[in-house]
């Protein structure tokens, strides 16, 4: 993984945990982040930075155990963590949190 698609995994998991933290302390919290996720994230952190992606809660039952896997991404197609450089259009810095290239000081880009 690049530092960028670390950092937006170390960041996930961080709000994943607050959220698990506080629906396990607050049985209202609880109920609101099963029925409506985006109202959960409001209540919790004063926004939605998220609001046209899907989210999906789903609470274990006894005797079950649930595994994610993280969607597949095909060659061709960017990951979220790149889509922002790629509609931004700041193709150095994309290129460079990626590991494309180093700069040589003094010397410029070397690919």
């Amino acid at each position: 993984m690049t530092s960028m698609t670390d950092a937006v995994a170390g960041a996930r998991a961080h709000i994943e945990a607050a959220l698990v933290a506080r629906a396990t302390s607050d049985t209202a919290f609880r109920e609101l982040l099963k029925s409506n996720p985006h109202a959960a994230i409001r209540d919790m952190f004063g926004n939605d930075p998220i609001p046209s992606m899907k989210i999906s809660v789903v609470e274990e039952q006894a005797g079950e155990v649930l595994l994610v896997l993280p969607r597949s991404i095909a060659e061709d197609e960017l990951p979220d963590e790149l889509l922002d450089y790629a509609s931004g259009g700041n193709l150095h810095k994309c290129l460079s949190d990626i590991g494309f290239f180093t700069p040589i000081e003094g010397r410029g880009i070397r690919f």
